[in-house]
């Protein structure tokens, strides 16, 4: 009877040093799914963003309208989550006429990590998202 008694007394520290080992693993794991899946969100507003402004850019009567569109659209369609500037470049492939060549939207964004555990992924605790769309003027 006191032979399992001991036993047993020594083995209760055994699910402490289990926990302690594996329960580290098992945050990073839940908070890099996490991380990912934000990141992939916000990825994918990126890209919606960018197209919505290069088709509000293409059907604008001159240049100015145009790069002015593109402006207005994608300050009214960013989430109010995205709290960082988002940078704007249009780019025409034939600037002497505007309606003869493609408008190039480009978007770059800067998404600051959404869990402490995973700032290791991103240099300087923020992803470097760009989004580019070109369309036919015209």
């Amino acid at each position: 009877m006191k032979q399992s008694f001991w036993k047993r007394r020594r083995e209760s520290g055994q699910s402490l040093v289990e926990t302690a080992i594996t329960l580290p693993l098992v945050l990073l794991l839940i908070c890099g799914m996490l991380e990912m899946g934000w990141l992939a969100s916000t990825r994918q507003m990126m890209d919606t963003i960018t197209r919505e402004a290069t088709r509000a850019g293409i059907v604008a009567a001159t240049k100015t309208a145009s790069t002015t569109a593109v402006n207005n659209k994608v300050a009214s369609a960013k989430p109010s989550y995205m709290t960082n500037p988002l940078t704007v470049t249009v780019t025409y492939s034939n600037p002497t006429s505007f309606k003869d060549g493609n408008l190039t939207v480009t978007t770059e964004y800067y998404l600051p990590t959404l869990t402490p555990l995973t700032a290791f992924l991103a240099p300087g605790g923020t992803y470097h998202i760009t989004a580019t769309s070109t369309m036919k003027v015209g």
